[in-house]
């Protein structure tokens, strides 16, 4: 079952007030963001990057789940009908919270138990604004469950990561979607050394952070039977085959935080898969792999093209076999693997893609629709 955690999440980096700036901030204007702030979630680094942004004052407010929790039989059924159970009473702890902490927006992040009527609830306990932001595919069936559902005609705004949710959302009737792109926390995504990393430093050939899908384990099947050898972060669980996977292939749990970042340094190269189900063009892990300065080899998309270019800032295939003939090329040579993991890196850098740069710009959408009449 889902934990509720405490209704405020006050350490600093998650309650701040800052001097008075530019954007939303000028008035004194307040934000309660609630979200999964469990340790290494992305969630957590978008609260410190808003955080960050001067005129700010941003309160946390923990939904109370986290990937480790575990849902009884009930909660399954009620998921996989579409009418999620709100375990960790995330609805009656919000409008709690919003009513005696009256902010000027309420921001939720994935949450799929919030209705229209909590909603009109939370603007009732004095939210002027009530926005939402899925890093997800807003329209997949796992993620459109029936609250969510009811409610898209009345978010103020509507934040989503994937290019193609935005006609999707407005033939729903979503009033003001905006497409807000995958980023990276330049204080975890980072180059780290042997020293830091320690024994594990580049130790396999390849290394793939992510869940299991039939695409990507036929693809690792056939890096390893190529004679290559590849870790696998999260991929223990799974339709493997039922003798298990190559013996070249290393299954090992998911990784979070910085564990994970560490976890990206054990590979000479690093994978970047799409998920299928997800309709994938380009993936949160695209941004934390090449700001970490590890050399990736993608999936070759128009959007990892919009973000990179390809053979400069990262190497990209269109089939297992252009996939074996990069990790070949380069695992033969170190000087343009270090090349390729340098410019994707700055590729990162110097783009805006860092989480600090996508609070900012979600600040002026949302000062925008506070302004607006």
């Amino acid at each position: 079952m889902a934990r509720a955690r405490g209704p405020v999440v006050s350490e600093a980096l998650r309650h701040r007030s800052r001097q008075p700036g530019r954007g939303l901030g000028c008035g004194g204007v307040k934000l309660v963001y609630h979200g999964p702030f469990w340790a290494g979630s992305t969630a957590l680094q978008r609260l410190e990057a808003f955080g960050a942004v001067p005129g700010l004052t941003v309160l946390g407010h923990e939904a109370g789940t986290a990937p480790t929790d575990t849902a009884t039989l009930g909660q399954r059924l009620a998921w996989r009908l579409g009418w999620p159970i709100d375990a960790a009473r995330e609805r009656a702890r919000l409008l709690a919270f919003v009513a005696q902490t009256r902010p000027d927006v309420v921001l939720i992040d994935s949450s799929k138990v919030f209705g229209p009527l909590d909603l009109r609830a939370l603007r009732a306990a004095g939210a002027r604004l009530v926005a939402y932001y899925t890093p997800d595919d807003a329209l997949n069936p796992r993620n459109l469950k029936a609250p969510l559902r009811a409610s898209l005609s009345d978010w103020d705004v509507f934040f989503t990561t994937k290019s193609f949710n935005l006609p999707e959302l407005s033939a729903l009737g979503v009033r003001r979607p905006v497409l807000v792109g995958k980023a990276f926390d330049p204080v975890l995504h980072r180059p780290l050394s042997p020293a830091q990393v320690g024994p594990q430093f580049e130790r396999f050939d390849l290394v793939f952070a992510g869940s299991f899908e039939a695409e990507r384990a036929l693809a690792l099947q056939a890096l390893a039977r190529s004679g290559l050898s590849v870790v696998v972060y999260g991929g223990v669980i799974g339709g493997w085959p039922s003798g298990g996977p190559h013996p070249d292939i290393t299954l090992r749990p998911a990784a979070f935080g910085q564990a994970y970042v560490e976890a990206l340094h054990h590979g000479r190269l690093a994978l970047g898969f799409l998920r299928r189900q997800s309709r994938d063009r380009i993936t949160q892990r695209s941004l934390e792999i090449t700001a970490a300065g590890r050399p990736m080899l993608a999936e070759k998309t128009d959007e990892h093209d919009a973000h990179f270019k390809d053979g400069r800032d990262y190497a990209g295939f269109t089939d297992i076999d252009g996939l074996i003939a990069l990790a070949r090329r380069y695992l033969a040579d170190p000087a343009a693997r270090r090349a390729l993991g340098e410019a994707g890196r700055r590729r990162c850098l110097d783009s805006g893609y860092s989480t600090r740069a996508r609070a900012e710009y979600m600040v002026e959408i949302l000062d925008a629709a506070l302004s607006a009449p």
